[in-house]
């Protein structure tokens, strides 16, 4: 093979898979490939879906805490309304909160937030099926507490009357208590937040079948 046939397999070998042929004095064709594995960007092979949604369990909550307190405590993690949901034990106290971030990135800011905050509140790692199994009751659902045993649903009806909710919402349950006995408990859906607060705000602290009832917003 002669100096410039070797100069331009040199050439071409050093780049990539080389496109000049020669015969060699055999007869055989002269074919160079490159030694040199092709590169690939290294985030194709590394990509972790930091771009997705990502849930998230809050821990530390109490009955106390609403949706905008953690919102407004996980500043700069794009949290609204809707990304926040109440987790209710079968007595409707609140044991956790679950988080939708938009990114991973904005849930690795809100592990920052809470560290720098110091620790009022634990943040672990859920999934969505975690997400979906809790109900969204977003401030339109009230809790009505107090009322007897006897309690109908024409009774919780009359409680409500003069306010605009689903009628098909009420729901009673029974419910063990710490005394000897099952207490009684409601819950009312509202088709607003707004008209769920004037409930609470007018009908709180009011009488059924002459028990003293409390009310609460469910988040």
């Amino acid at each position: 093979m002669s100096g410039i046939v070797r100069a331009a397999l040199r050439s071409k070998c050093g780049t990539g898979v080389c496109t000049f042929v020669q015969r060699s004095r055999h007869g055989f064709p002269v074919r160079c490939f490159s030694t040199e594995a092709e590169q690939h960007p290294l985030n194709s092979f590394l990509d972790t879906g930091n771009s997705g949604v990502t849930y998230g369990k809050l821990l530390g909550t109490n009955r106390h805490t609403l949706k905008t307190d953690i919102i407004n405590y996980l500043e700069g993690c794009n949290l609204t309304m809707e990304d926040v949901k109440m987790d209710y034990n079968r007595s409707f106290f609140p044991v956790s909160m679950f988080l939708q971030f938009p990114t991973r990135d904005s849930y690795d800011n809100a592990i920052r937030v809470i560290v720098r905050k110091g620790r009022v509140y634990k943040l672990e790692m859920a999934d969505r099926s975690q997400w979906d199994q809790v109900t969204p009751y977003d401030g339109k659902t009230i809790l009505i507490q107090g009322v007897p045993l006897l309690t109908s649903f024409e009774d919780i009806r009359r409680i409500m009357s003069g306010y605009e909710y689903d009628s098909s919402s009420i729901n009673i349950f029974l419910r063990s208590s710490d005394g000897a006995y099952p207490i009684k408990i409601a819950t009312v859906r509202f088709h607003s937040r707004t008209q769920a607060m004037n409930a609470y705000l007018a009908k709180n602290g009011t009488f059924c079948l002459n028990n003293r009832i409390s009310i609460r917003v469910l988040q």
